[in-house]
């Protein structure tokens, strides 16, 4: 099946999730949500063909090949292609939205951990952008090898400059990464919903070297002030939010919130302001761009950036309460240079 582009349509014996899974480890070159002039084949479920379905009008259209699950089925090896490269998932993890005025009663809370974001496949992991992770063998001498975990590679509170270091790292020795933990929150080929699935991972997780199960605990909304303020006390980055029977969607959803006392995000430097008083002779603030407005960047600076600061026409990151009616974040602060997602 290498090089071979599928679509899935109808209800299949397996979720689509799992199921693309499965093509993926035969070494299929992807999978897409819709059919396209790149489909190779569109997979629909054994029995008489749907012809109403929009997706089979669309392959009927395009010229691309329609086949039965058996058909792929019949062909799937026993030895799978493991040694193809692929992420396990699809073309996007599930990414939460903000929280704003949600009604998150009886939801299950977590904490938000400032790491890398990870998916483990049995064999090796992946960032949310697609890129292998090149983690030490002895890191993951334990991890289960037949189940995909969503999770993150966690440095501790406070650490995520490092964290990320070593995770960009090709060729990072094992005791570099000894500090690291792989924390995990969700199974996304896991059948069932939320509460099911993390039923599944008590199972599977049970003690093995570096890997742990993020722990989920029912919210009573009157507590999030609270609960909140004792994470960030702590150097927590802040909270995350599962809608309670909720299923593993392969893109940013409402059932999944995030909750920060600050927004991130990236802009570009275009020039400084000079400082003054004891920061004479340095940078007072950086001159910065963001979706069109020009706003300054002077909270966070340390001293050794205003003696060096980013330089201009990169990006930086920053933190922000919210964006004002004009379009301005609100108490930009300076986190860090921007390198680029993993």
């Amino acid at each position: 099946m290498n090089n071979l582009i599928f679509c899935l349509d109808g209800k299949l014996s397996q979720s689509k999730t799992q199921f693309a899974f499965e093509l993926r480890k035969q070494g299929a070159a992807d999978i897409k949500k819709t059919v396209t002039r790149t489909t190779t084949h569109l997979v629909v479920p054994n029995g008489a063909l749907n012809e109403s379905s929009k997706k089979v009008q669309k392959a009927q259209e395009l010229d691309v090949t329609i086949v039965k699950e058996s058909w792929c089925r019949s062909r799937f090896s026993t030895n799978p292609v493991a040694q193809v490269p692929r992420m396990p998932i699809g073309p996007s993890v599930m990414l939460a939205k903000n929280y704003k005025s949600h009604n998150v009663h009886n939801w299950w809370v977590s904490e938000k951990l400032d790491g890398v974001r990870a998916i483990w496949d049995g064999q090796t992991f992946w960032s949310r952008s697609g890129n292998r992770i090149h983690a030490p063998a002895e890191f993951c001498a334990e991890f289960p090898r037949d189940v995909v975990l969503d999770g993150e590679l966690f440095g501790g509170r406070g650490n995520f400059s490092q964290t990320s270091g070593l995770v960009r790292r090709l060729d990072a020795a094992y005791e570099s990464w000894q500090g690291l933990e792989y924390h995990v929150f969700d199974a996304p080929c896991v059948e069932g919903v939320f509460e099911q699935r993390q039923q599944t991972l008590a199972t599977i997780i049970n003690g093995q070297k570096h890997l742990y199960l993020c722990e989920q605990v029912r919210l009573n909304a009157e507590e999030l002030p609270a609960r909140l303020e004792a994470v960030t006390n702590a150097r927590g980055e802040g909270l995350m939010l599962r809608k309670p029977g909720s299923k593993y969607d392969c893109k940013r959803t409402s059932s999944l919130l995030k909750v920060k006392p600050m927004h991130d995000a990236e802009c570009v430097v275009i020039g400084y302001e000079d400082g003054t008083g004891k920061y004479r002779n340095m940078c007072g603030a950086l001159m910065c761009e963001y979706r069109g407005k020009m706003f300054k960047v002077g909270s966070g600076l340390t001293d050794a950036d205003r003696r060096s600061p980013p330089k201009i026409g990169c990006k930086i990151t920053f933190g922000f309460f919210e964006i004002t009616t004009a379009g301005v974040p609100r108490h930009p602060t300076f986190k860090r240079v921007f390198e680029g997602r993993v």
